[in-house]
């Protein structure tokens, strides 16, 4: 087939065949204004009967055009464009080259004092202009013309530059027909847009049915989490055929294919639009420093170091006591160094933070200035059944790696806490919440000593669930679904906050420059989201539909499980009332509670009594005594601790 043919040629062979059809027929521009001047058929050979000229004169008039106009043309990069995606503003470009070219052909024939008549010139200038348009628009809708048998029908949601863009890329694919766009404001009126009707979403059902519609793509300048919920929400009964589509350079260029459209995920419905980061915030504790990043295999450890390594420190210390989790981000360092000349060096240690001679060999090789403290035990369930593993990395390992910080005078130690931290029900979140405390307690010993002789300043950030990190709800909610469910929700009230984790590693880097010393930083987090409603935008997105006694016969049943033990109906993440703001709009400041360092010394010594054989209850008696707020749940019933 011919247009296959002209599409595989080499791009240099492309622009040779391009340039010959420029100089054919702007050499007949020429012509015909010849002809248009003596208002007869005119051969060049028989000279100008009208004036003096020669044939040769003509001849040389004739082809000096497309001569001069050619490289003009390729001044301005138009024998670089795709036909195929040309735009009007690739029209304006030819306009402006053909005008330019045409008035350096005049001029020169003119200084040569060739006998043609000057009003030949404007006529030429014209039919330049014409005749390479007709070429350019004639290519591209033989090239972009396909058979539409087997071609899937979509529609385009919106009607800006963009969509019209997309629509003219979607035409030179043959696995997709555009049908036509959805227009994204309320106006009723039929009209249409590079020949494709423009539909009300109002009658979207009917449309969808009528025209097959098998996708409905949304452009890049759409994706924003803002416009992405409210074109699920305008569009829900047809949520499972929305696509996102690449940016629309990247598909010119062919650096992305149509075909790498995205499905909506529960992600772009939960996430928020990001905020430009401060860069000054970013950089102050990590450019040209040494940062250490504890529990750097987890969630948030890993994508610190991602993000942390991308600021230009001197060097990133990475400490955790999985094996496979420490290869797996240390390799990953590693390749983002070599494909990015990254000068910083990266050091891996494999080990516990609660492991004192080897946290203090660490700080005696290295000269830390910056610690992020990600390494925790976080999973609830799991450290309700465990609870001296909670305590020994939770408890024990913060005081170790925090008291080195402090007897090395690191500059910044930020510590990664949790909502669950607030008025505790669970051990994890009172562990997490005495941890918080003996930073507290340490800055007060640093803002006791005589000046300069320790700087360190300890700070606390403080957010809840992260999507899609491990122990989240969402991969549960995923793979239950995968598995054709049921999915399970333990209780329809729950409510909680999410961020995602790219969203709350950047805030975490930025809000340990803002410290001064001893703050609890609180992520805004947005408005908390109902868990069940959650589950439910899940199996619908998923292109599923769900099971209940409205509808028996769906796909996807939702079982309700109960609270589990030490789990609240909705987090916080402020003890008290007092908070302030900082320079960061999202990025909030609390003065809580806290306990004197001998305090700290002395429940340390009760915790290391604690051993297998004590009960739960021995375990969060001490908690309870500890962090005051904490109110430990069993099976959702109060346990009296004090009896």
């Amino acid at each position: 087939m011919l247009k296959n043919f002209l599409l595989k040629l080499p791009r240099n062979f492309k622009r040779f065949i391009l340039m010959s059809v420029d100089f054919i027929t702007l050499s007949l521009a020429v012509w015909i204004a010849l002809i248009i001047r003596s208002g007869n058929y005119f051969v060049p050979a028989d000279g100008y009967a009208l004036t003096n000229a020669s044939a040769i004169d003509v001849y040389i008039t004739i082809f000096m055009a497309p001569l001069i106009a050619i490289p003009v043309l390729s001044f301005f990069r138009l024998y670089r464009s795709i036909t195929r995606y040309i735009t009007i503003e690739t029209y304006k470009k030819i306009t402006k080259a053909l005008f330019i070219a045409g008035i350096i052909w005049a001029s020169v024939v003119y200084i040569s004092s060739f006998p043609i008549p000057r009003s030949a010139f404007p006529i030429y200038i014209i039919l330049s202009m014409i005749t390479v348009y007709y070429t350019r628009f004639t290519a591209r809708n033989f090239l972009l013309s396909k058979q539409y048998i087997g071609a899937k029908n979509v529609l385009i949601y919106g009607i800006d530059s963009s969509s019209i863009q997309i629509s003219e890329i979607l035409r030179a694919d043959p696995d997709i027909n555009p049908v036509g766009f959805i227009n994204d404001t309320d106006e009723s009126r039929k009209t249409s847009i590079a020949e494709l009707p423009v539909y009300n979403k109002k009658n979207i059902n009917k449309i969808i049915v009528n025209k097959n519609i098998t996708e409905i793509l949304i452009t890049v300048k759409n994706q924003s989490h803002k416009n992405i919920r409210k074109i699920v929400y305008d569009l829900e009964q047809h949520q499972n055929i929305i696509r996102k589509l690449p940016n629309i350079g990247e598909l010119a260029s062919g650096k992305a294919r149509i075909s790498d459209v995205k499905r909506i995920n529960i992600e772009d419905l939960l996430g928020r639009d990001a905020v430009k980061p401060d860069p000054y915030l970013l950089r102050a504790c990590i450019e040209n420093k040494t940062v250490l990043i504890t529990g750097c295999g987890g969630s948030i450890g890993s994508e610190l170091a991602r993000q942390i390594i991308r600021l230009n420190p001197k060097k990133i210390i990475l400490l955790e006591q999985s094996e496979y989790f420490l290869y797996e981000i240390d390799q990953e360092l590693v390749n983002y160094k070599n494909q990015n000349k990254c000068e910083a060096e990266v050091e891996s240690y494999l080990g516990s933070v609660s492991d004192k001679d080897f946290i203090e060999t660490i700080f005696s090789k290295e000269t830390i200035d910056t610690v992020y403290h990600a390494a925790a035990s976080k999973h609830v369930p799991l450290v309700e059944h465990n609870p001296l593993s909670a305590i020994q990395t939770n408890i024990f390992g913060t005081f170790v790696v925090a008291n080195e910080a402090y007897r090395n005078n690191v500059e910044n130690f930020v510590l990664i806490s949790s909502d669950k931290a607030v008025r505790p029900t669970n051990i994890m979140g009172a562990t997490k919440r005495f941890a918080e405390l003996i930073l507290q307690s340490l800055q007060d010993v640093v803002d006791n000593l005589p000046a300069k002789k320790c700087s360190t300043k300890f700070c606390m950030v403080r957010f809840g669930n992260v999507l899609d990190t491990s122990g989240s709800v969402i991969p549960l909610f995923r793979r239950q679904i995968e598995e054709g469910g049921p999915v399970t929700v333990t209780d329809a009230r729950v409510i909680r906050y999410f961020m995602t984790i790219s969203e709350a590693t950047e805030l975490v880097i930025q809000a340990g420059s803002l410290s001064k010393g001893g703050e609890v930083f609180l992520l805004e987090m947005g408005d908390p989201i109902n868990i069940l409603d959650l589950a439910k935008e899940m199996i619908k997105l998923s292109g599923n539909e769900i099971k209940d006694k409205d509808n028996p016969i769906g796909d996807i049943e939702i079982v309700f499980t109960g609270l589990r033990a030490g789990e609240k109906l909705y987090e916080e993440l402020l003890i008290g009332e007092k908070i302030n703001k900082t320079i960061h709009a999202h990025i909030m400041s609390a003065n809580e509670e806290k306990l004197p360092h001998d305090k700290i010394l002395h429940f340390l010594e009760k915790f290391k009594l604690l051993n297998f054989r004590s009960s739960t209850k021995e375990i969060q008696s001490i908690l309870y005594e500890s962090v005051g707020d904490y109110a430990p749940y069993k099976d959702t019933n109060v346990i009296d601790i004090k009896k």
